[in-house]
C-alpha cells in the first residue's frame, strides 16, 4: 500500500506543472470550442487529468535503478496469456480454506481488486465527461488504455530498461477493462452530479474578459521570449537596447496589428479584433493612441526609473514613483474592464476603439447595423 501512496503522491506533486501548461491551450481550445470557459466542466476536466496522470505512474512506477547484471537480478519476466489465472492463484493463496473472508483477504484478489479499480475512473470519465453515449465504445476505449499499459510494461518502458521489471499478463486486460465498464454503468445513473454539458456560446455578440485577457498573455509572452532570446545581449549600450525594444512594441502592436486589420496574433489566435467606433477602418493614429500610451509609456517609464534607481542615491523615492505608476496603469488598463459593462479600459476610451469577435465583424452589415457617421461617410 505504501508504493501506491508514493505514486499518489509523484502525481500531486507534477500535476500543477501540468496544469500550468495546459491551461492556455485549454482555455483557447474552449473559447474556439463553446465561446467560454465552463467552470463545473474545467474543474472535471482537471480532475480527469490527475486521474490520467496517476493511473499512468501506478504502471510504471517506481523505476529501478539499472545496476550492473540488472536483468539477471530482476529475473526473467515472461508474458502471461492465460486467462482467469487469477482465480487458480486465488484458490491456491487460500489452500483449501474456500470462505468469502479468506478470498478477499489474498493478495491476489487484492491485486485484481486494484486492477479493476484502475480503469473504473476512466469509464467514469468517458460518459459523465466526454458524454460517450454507446458502452460499446467506452469499453472498448478501456481496452485500448489497458492495452497501452500492458505494452509498456512489455516493451521495458519502450527500450528504456533493458530487460522488463513488470509482468505482462492477459488478466489485467480482463479486469482494466470490466472496470471501465462499471465506472461508465454507475456515471449513467449518477443524476446527482453537476452538469458539465457542452453548452451553446452564451453570448456571440461581445468578447469576454476571458478572450481579452488570454489574448493579452499571449501577445506579452511572444514580446517577452522575442526580446530575451534575439534582442538582450546584441548590445551594451542600455539606450539603444531599450530604443530597440521600443521599435519591437511599436512592431508589433501598432504595425502588425494595422496590417491585419486590428488584429495581433494573440487576438487572431483568440477570434477577436480591434474596431473604431465609429465603423471606419483603423489608422495608425488610431493604434498609436490606443497602444502608444498605455502600454509603450509603461516600458518607458520603467526603462528610466531603472536608469535612475542606478544613477541616483535616491533611489526608494523613483521606485515609489515607478511603483505608483504601475498601480494606476494597473487599474485603469485591467481593473476598468471589470467595474465598466462594456468592458472598455483606458485604452479604448482614450482612442474611441473596442472589441469585438472576428467572425461577426467580418460579416456583411445590414443597413440597421451602419451607424450615422458611417452613412454620412458612405
Amino acid at each position: 500500500m505504501s508504493s501506491y501512496f508514493e505514486v499518489i503522491r509523484t502525481s500531486i506533486f507534477y500535476f500543477p506543472l501540468i496544469a500550468l501548461a495546459s491551461i492556455v491551450p485549454y482555455v483557447f481550445f474552449q473559447h474556439r470550442k463553446i465561446g467560454y470557459v465552463q467552470f463545473n466542466r474545467s474543474l472535471v476536466f482537471y480532475g480527469f487529468v490527475f486521474y490520467a496522470m496517476t493511473a499512468f505512474f501506478l504502471t510504471v512506477l517506481p523505476l529501478p535503478p539499472v545496476l550492473l547484471n540488472f536483468c539477471e537480478f530482476r529475473g526473467s519476466v515472461p508474458p502471461t496469456f492465460t486467462p482467469f489465472r487469477f482465480v487458480r492463484n486465488t484458490f491456491r493463496e487460500v489452500q483449501g480454506n474456500i470462505s468469502l473472508f479468506s478470498i478477499v483477504k489474498s493478495t491476489t484478489f487484492m491485486v485484481t481488486s486494484f486492477n479493476v479499480l484502475l480503469l473504473m475512473p476512466l469509464g467514469f470519465f468517458l460518459k459523465y465527461l466526454f458524454q460517450i453515449k454507446h458502452v460499446g465504445i467506452a469499453v472498448l476505449i478501456g481496452f485500448l488504455a489497458s492495452l497501452f499499459f500492458e505494452i509498456t510494461q512489455l516493451s521495458a518502458l519502450y527500450g528504456l530498461y533493458p530487460c522488463r521489471y513488470r509482468h505482462f499478463e492477459v488478466d489485467d486486460l480482463m479486469t482494466n477493462t470490466f472496470g471501465c465498464f462499471i465506472g461508465f454503468v454507475i456515471a449513467s445513473y449518477a443524476t446527482f452530479l453537476p452538469n458539465v454539458s457542452r453548452k451553446p456560446l452564451l453570448n456571440r455578440s461581445s468578447v469576454t474578459l476571458t478572450q481579452r485577457f488570454l489574448a493579452i498573455f499571449v501577445d506579452a509572452l511572444l514580446v517577452i521570449l522575442f526580446t530575451a532570446y534575439f534582442i538582450e545581449g546584441l548590445t551594451e549600450n542600455v539606450w539603444i537596447l531599450s530604443l530597440m525594444k521600443v521599435g519591437l512594441l511599436f512592431f508589433y502592436f501598432i504595425f502588425v496589428s494595422k496590417q491585419t486589420h486590428g488584429q495581433t496574433l494573440g487576438k487572431k489566435l483568440l477570434g477577436i479584433k480591434i474596431v473604431r467606433m465609429d465603423g471606419l477602418p483603423l489608422t495608425y493614429l488610431d493604434l498609436i493612441a490606443r497602444y502608444g500610451i498605455f502600454l509603450i509609456l509603461p516600458f518607458l517609464v520603467g526603462e528610466l526609473s531603472k536608469f535612475l534607481i542606478d544613477t541616483r542615491f535616491d533611489d526608494n523615492l523613483y521606485l515609489f514613483l515607478y511603483l505608483l505608476f504601475l498601480a494606476i496603469w494597473f487599474f485603469g488598463t485591467v481593473m476598468v474592464t471589470f467595474i465598466r459593462k462594456d468592458h472598455r479600459g483606458w485604452l479604448d476610451r482614450f482612442a474611441h476603439t473596442t472589441q469585438v469577435l472576428a467572425e461577426k465583424n467580418n460579416r456583411r452589415q445590414t443597413p440597421e447595423e451602419i451607424s450615422p457617421k458611417q452613412k454620412n461617410h458612405s
